[in-house]
């Protein structure tokens, strides 16, 4: 038999968001819409085209982001055939308000060469300089690691997935009360990370040296290219190359995979304790190959995961102004 608790969890994802007796868009949705009007207006103002996936670009979306909203629409898919209306209805306001919050963060991505043109690499590379046997210590570790996850498997992507699909396919399966404040979080996360990577936009340490990674150096050097290129072309570069091209924008600082991966560690420590060892396992291989294949410096990682502390602090406190019944508690199965 269900606890009060997880029926009432249900029910209140069943209900709408009001303001007195008029119905309201769901909170993703409008925060999904407000971002996109943000960045519209962002482009306007610097006379960027905004840009939409299409040719061979458009398939590597998925590798860098957008598979994990087929884990949503799979789970979702589930739902229907097993007729839980509880939770159906947030997967499909999830589904679009994720897809247009990652369009628009790809955008922007693409266009930090012309919003702020400063880069910090030498002062983050000064940084980690300083703690060098931190970095050597990464990437003789991830060597080491070659029989088991081999350096040309690409795991550090295919970790980052898997950490979507376990954490949705949970949430969907044992703990569907939570799956909003999980959607709320990753859409929190990327937004703030969209305009983080301005404060003091860098490239990646692969620019001084190379990771231990082939797959990931050639993929660092034909991003660079296309960064020279969007450098060079600026508007008109991107209004005829920007939809081929969407995920090929490098920005370093803050490590959004090592932010996003510790937001689904919080997940498992505040809401299951099955998932805690993998998810920490996950974390700290994500962690450990971001400086060991040279996407980041060592000081991207905290700020990724500051990003992921705030955006699970405020997704919490979202969730429970908007519900009827206010938060469900933290129980732990």
């Amino acid at each position: 038999m269900e606890s009060s608790a997880h029926i009432a969890g249900n029910k209140a994802l069943e209900m709408p968001l009001v303001r007195g007796n008029a119905p309201a868009f769901p909170l993703e949705i409008n925060i999904a819409i407000g971002f996109l009007v943000l960045t519209l207006a962002v482009g306007i103002w610097f006379g960027l085209p905004f840009s939409f996936p299409n040719g061979d670009r458009a398939a590597s979306v998925g590798v860098n982001y957008l598979y994990p909203l087929i884990a949503i629409a799979i789970w979702a898919a589930i739902m229907v055939f097993q007729r839980s209306k509880q939770v159906t209805s947030t997967f499909f306001v999830a589904l679009p308000a994720y897809a247009l919050v990652l369009l628009c963060h790809f955008n922007l991505k693409l266009w930090i060469p012309h919003l702020n043109p400063r880069l910090w690499d030498q002062a983050y590379w000064a940084s980690d300089q300083a703690i060098r046997p931190l970095i050597d210590g990464a990437m003789a570790f991830r060597t080491t690691l070659d029989p088991v996850i081999p350096l040309d498997s690409n795991f550090y992507m295919l970790g980052f997935i898997a950490l979507f699909y376990l954490a949705f396919g949970y949430a969907c399966l044992k703990r569907p009360e939570t799956f909003r404040e999980l959607v709320l979080a990753a859409i929190i996360m990327q937004i703030m990370g969209s305009f983080a990577y301005l404060v003091a936009p860098a490239l990646g340490p692969f620019l001084f040296e190379a990771g231990v990674e082939p797959p990931a150096t050639l993929a660092q050097q034909s991003m660079l290219a296309s960064w020279h290129a969007n450098t060079a072309g600026g508007a008109e570069w991107i209004a005829t190359e920007g939809g081929r091209q969407i995920t090929v924008g490098l920005a370093a600082m803050p490590s959004l995979h090592a932010g996003g991966a510790f937001l689904f560690l919080i997940y498992a420590l505040r809401y299951t304790v099955a998932l805690r060892l993998p998810f920490t396992l996950l974390f700290a291989f994500i962690a450990i190959d971001a400086v060991a294949n040279r996407w980041h410096y060592a000081v991207d990682l905290p700020a990724g995961m500051a990003l992921a502390a705030i955006a699970t602090w405020i997704a919490a406190g979202l969730v429970k102004q908007s519900s009827p019944i206010g938060h469900i508690g933290k129980s732990q199965e």
